[in-house]
């Protein structure tokens, strides 16, 4: 698993002191910056969740951002001899190894079959979807908390007939235990991570406790009249739809009732609505459950409390934290209603082809941005040995329980991951999906992207194409021989190597302002804010890595989640306001200092130097910066000049 790491990722690990996965500077520099700001915290002392060093004067908390806290504390302690970016890359390749590793564990655990285990290892360690986050998205690489807790998990509801105490054994609570500590560790990883096995654990109680199935009642008399007035009104509905496609839209007013029609979204929801009304009153389906034997629900209750307690626990510091944001009233969620929801996975990436592959993925990613699919967020390739080994076991052992299990928890993530509506070849259908109902659950609602639950699909699609191996009646060799096959054109469809990267570099000019002996922020032009839902002027995110050279506070920055209080803060400033509308080459919305007003505010903010990007300002920014800032030349190099604030 660690040579297979390494050669998926390659040349990640012959440059991981001069690199970033990643074909340019993004997210990826964030992560780059948390392992130099874990180590900045931990040798003064200071509190890792919150920094001065980006957006001043304010500072920022760094609570909901991607801080990847447990990876940055590993690179800052474990791998301290190394530079933050070496540091970085390593972890990223020792988590590579993890994510295979852990699937092999939970599917040998499974299967008790080593061949099984290690395809199951190699189909989720080396995912498209894994593929897709290492351009940038180093967070979700870290994805091997997912299959230990559902070893841990697995191990505390297995058998639930070995026993009818109400209390657990030891070997159940040691695993109920075991999976609290990786759901308080999943919290210094990521948050989407902790929701899905929060969903996980429930999923697992409910598979667990009962036996489900789905049946047909049949049609009576009153609900084949109902279908077919459903039906009715969804040949009414698609004629109107026909019509909007035909005429472009139409605002008419029937019997003084106005009715404007300009696409055909929401009358393609109402049909989707009344086909499906009409299905339910035609085969009537009924979902029936029956209680396993031997089940206990105290029993069960007190595993479920052990992991809630552990996890909790261990996550106390951030779960601390976390609430000093709510009570300072600066938390902060993206608002979406019905229609501009995040969107989830295209259905149709299942069979277009693996986006991220070293040799043809450049040629799908020409046909995803033809369908103007996007192939990090809403790609769902699952690759052609995984779902056919997964489908063979659902065909031929559906009627064991662990099938059944794991074919529930693929199904249910799916769901998920195709978000609001369904999506097709980048058409929306209008097709309501339960996910629209996410955003009213707490805790899960800030799990915004839906299609990163495919991360589970792949874990479930991994441990059921184990379970085809393991249950494989073909003699020694000629199973080997299948085994080796699979794996091998499971890693061809898989591998993205080359992958991309870029070089960090690390201009003089930053060491010279490193070395300057005037205390003080650096305010970089253009400058820009930005976290995940907005952003304002122009944000270089080389700026983030080249604070590791010169060690001081930056105006501006990156954060997943900015305060309220930051941007208002800088949109009352009118220097800051000024030139973060200068930054995004847009005229600035009040008048901008001049004359000592400007030296005031350069003071007040505790700006000390400025640097100038020639290339990136614009002509507007580089004339107010000469003729009303009062600079100071210090260096010039490239196409970068440093000036001192007089």
């Amino acid at each position: 698993m660690a040579l297979l790491a390494v050669a998926w990722s390659f040349p990640l690990a012959v440059a991981a002191g001069t690199h970033l996965a990643g074909a340019g500077f993004s997210d990826n520099a964030n992560f780059l910056w948390n392992f130099w700001w874990m180590r900045e915290a931990l040798g003064s002392g200071e509190r890792f969740f919150s920094t001065p060093y980006l957006f001043a004067p304010y500072g920022t908390d760094l609570t909901l951002h991607t801080h990847t806290a447990l990876n940055a504390f590993a690179g800052a302690t474990v791998f301290r001899g190394l530079s933050p970016l070496a540091a970085l890359n390593v972890t990223i390749l020792v988590s590579l190894f993890l994510n295979g590793f852990c699937a092999y564990l939970l599917a040998w655990r499974i299967t008790r079959d080593i061949g099984a285990a290690l395809v199951a290892g190699l189909v989720f360690g080396g995912s498209p979807y894994l593929a897709a986050h290492l351009n940038g998205h180093f967070n979700l690489t870290s994805a091997w908390t997912l299959p230990l807790f559902a070893l841990a998990v697995g191990m505390v509801f297995a058998d639930q007939q070995a026993t009818r105490r109400a209390t657990l054994s030891g070997s159940r609570f040691a695993a109920a235990i075991a999976a609290g500590v990786i759901l308080g560790v999943t919290a210094y990883i990521d948050y989407y991570y902790v929701v899905y096995e929060l969903a996980f654990a429930i999923c697992a109680v409910l598979l667990a406790a009962r036996d489900w199935s789905v049946a047909a009642r049949g049609a009576t008399p009153g609900s084949l009249r109902l279908a077919r007035v459903f039906l009715a009104l969804a040949i009414v509905d698609g004629v109107v739809i026909a019509g909007i496609l035909a005429t472009g839209g139409f605002d008419v007013t029937v019997t003084g009732v106005r009715v404007i029609a300009r696409d055909v979204f929401n009358p393609l929801q109402a049909l989707w609505i009344l086909l499906t009304a009409a299905a339910l009153a035609r085969w009537r389906p009924a979902i029936g459950s029956q209680p396993v034997e031997g089940w206990r629900w105290p029993r069960a209750g007190v595993a479920l409390a052990t992991m809630a307690a552990v996890g909790a626990a261990i996550a106390l510091p951030i779960l601390t934290s976390g609430a000093g944001v709510i009570l300072r009233g600066e938390y902060v969620s993206q608002r979406y209603f019905w229609r501009n929801a995040p969107k989830g996975v295209d259905a149709a990436t299942l069979i277009l082809g693996n986006p991220f592959h070293g040799a043809w993925g450049e040629t799908v990613r020409a046909s995803y941005d033809w369908l103007q699919i996007d192939p990090i967020e809403s790609g769902a390739w699952l690759g052609i040995a995984p779902l056919i080994l997964a489908g063979w076991a659902v065909r031929r052992y559906w009627r064991e329980r662990t099938v059944r299990y794991w074919t529930a928890i693929a199904v249910f993530f799916f769901v998920w991951a195709l978000g609001p509506h369904l999506r097709i070849f980048g058409y929306t259908t209008g097709m309501i999906l339960p996910q629209t109902l996410l955003r009213y659950v707490p805790i899960a609602a800030n799990a915004r992207i839906p299609g990163r639950a495919i991360v589970l699909v792949t874990l479930a699609a991994a441990v059921l194409g184990a379970i085809a191996i393991a249950r494989s009646q073909e003699p020694g060799r000629r199973r080997w021989i299948g085994v080796g096959t699979m794996g091998l054109i499971t890693l061809l469809d898989y591998l993205p190597a080359p992958f991309p990267v870029v070089q960090v570099d690390r201009p003089p000019i930053y060491e010279t302002l490193r070395d300057r002996p005037e205390k003080g922020a650096l305010l970089e032009l253009p400058v820009g804010i930005r976290d995940s839902f907005t952003s304002r002027g122009f944000l270089d995110h080389r700026a983030l890595a080249y604070q590791i050279i010169h060690r001081r506070p930056i105006v501006g920055g990156v954060v997943s989640r900015m305060s309220p209080s930051i941007v208002a803060g800088y949109a009352d400033d009118p220097l800051i306001d000024g030139l973060l509308d200068l930054s995004g080459r847009q005229s600035p919305t009040k008048p901008l200092p001049v004359g000592p007003a400007v030296a005031s505010l350069l003071a007040k903010n505790g700006i000390a130097f400025v640097m100038v990007n020639r290339e990136l300002a614009s002509p507007e920014l580089l004339e107010y910066v000469q003729l009303q800032l009062p600079l100071t030349l210090i260096a010039t190099e490239g196409e970068r000049t440093l000036y001192a604030v007089r």
